[in-house]
């Protein structure tokens, strides 16, 4: 645990695929983090007081049979008392497992009923009807020919459930919706139940495989939209949070398409843009507990100076990680010396600050690649 953390601040639990940038954040937060996730990378090891690697993999998803068990152990291992549990991505899916949590510790976040509703779409899409929130259109039965259609899994996180229809087969948990071409703007926000306050936005880019064209690369903060853009998009997320009681931290993903913002889904949960905003003054996990816990959202935030970009960097051939490595300080989810990371799985990711937006986007992706080019030639022995 890092020197400078005072144990009285409190202990925080946490689940997620990957719980590396909430450690940090708690951390940044004076909190103490006790992480239950599928990678337990080098700095997650680093911030967290403890760390419990979950067996099975991404590939299986959060099973209560194995979760349970860690958190249990990570809780009696607190050197606080423990505030509650953040969770993050993997229980999109799986609202019943944050219903089980909820039993044993006190869930800081939205609870389990709305994230059933926000990821349902014959739900969250009627809603959005309802409130004249525009969006493209969707179908949870395959549509019929004509246009271009993605099928997408129920839940999904990251980009990688999505393909083209032609390549889905029809199941219950998959639905439909139109392909649109535009930019991808991701609006961060923080909500109390009834309200919200919007933090900053932020555009990503995809990673494309032949077989994931949608496999999510990265962002870049600021997004570079039109005041108008934004007070729109604004206005759509303090509707939907009128609508579906969010509490804490979540992300809207729109689709900007000749300058008409489409919601395509929220995210109740801090998301992968967690590293590009949690800087400055603003403590963002803080912000996250006042919201849950009193209700309280922050004031409207200043632009930030400079800009920031995180990138995922995917193998492209399987291998293990370098043994004493001096990863730069620019790299995060640095995988433990001689792990096996498989082709396509991300190694790490790479963060780049800058003057401006492209600058950051050119400086993360000269990044991504230098960091890929070394583990491909350490992997081939050269």
């Amino acid at each position: 645990m890092p020197r400078n953390l005072r144990r009285d601040e409190g202990s925080l639990l946490i689940a997620s695929v990957s719980g590396r940038a909430l450690a940090q954040s708690a951390v940044r937060a004076g909190l103490v983090p006790l992480v239950a996730d599928f990678f337990a990378d080098t700095d997650t090891q680093e911030a967290a007081h403890a760390c419990r690697k979950l067996p099975g993999g991404i590939k299986r998803g959060l099973h209560w049979q194995t979760l349970y068990p860690a958190l249990q152990a990570l809780a009696e291992l607190a050197p606080s008392p423990i505030l509650g549990l953040v969770y993050g991505s993997g229980f999109e899916d799986r609202p019943e497992l944050l219903r089980l949590i909820a039993k044993r510790w006190k869930l800081l976040g939205t609870d389990p009923a709305t994230v059933a509703r926000l990821k349902a779409p014959e739900q969250f899409f009627a809603e959005l009807d309802r409130l004249g929130i525009a969006h493209p259109p969707t179908a949870t039965m395959p549509p019929s020919r004509g246009g271009a259609w993605l099928a997408k899994k129920r839940g999904g996180a990251g980009g990688s459930h999505i393909v083209p229809r032609r390549r889905a087969k029809a199941a219950a948990n998959v639905y439909y919706q139109e392909r649109i071409a535009g930019r991808a703007v991701s609006a961060l926000f923080i909500a109390n139940g009834n309200s919200a306050s919007v933090l900053g936005f932020s555009e990503q880019w995809t990673a494309p495989l032949p077989s994931r064209p949608w496999r999510y690369g990265g962002a870049v903060s600021p997004a570079a939209i039109f005041a108008d853009m934004a007070r729109r998009m604004k206005a759509a997320v303090m509707v939907a949070a009128r609508a579906f009681p969010i509490r804490g931290l979540a992300s809207a993903d729109f689709i900007v398409r000749d300058g008409e913002p489409l919601l395509l889904e929220i995210n109740p949960r801090p998301g992968a843009t967690l590293d590009i905003f949690d800087r400055g003054a603003r403590k963002l996990l803080r912000l996250h507990l006042a919201a849950v816990r009193e209700g309280k959202l922050p004031s409207p935030s200043r632009k930030l100076q400079d800009a920031m970009a995180s990138a995922i960097v995917y193998a492209e051939h399987g291998g293990a990680a370098p043994a004493g490595m001096a990863w730069p300080p620019w790299v995060s989810d640095r995988p433990k010396p001689g792990e096996w990371i498989d082709k396509n799985r991300p190694i790490c990711t790479v963060l780049a600050r800058a003057g401006t937006a492209a600058a950051a986007k050119r400086l993360v992706e000269a990044r991504r690649c230098k960091i890929l080019s070394f583990f491909q030639c350490v992997i081939r022995g050269n």
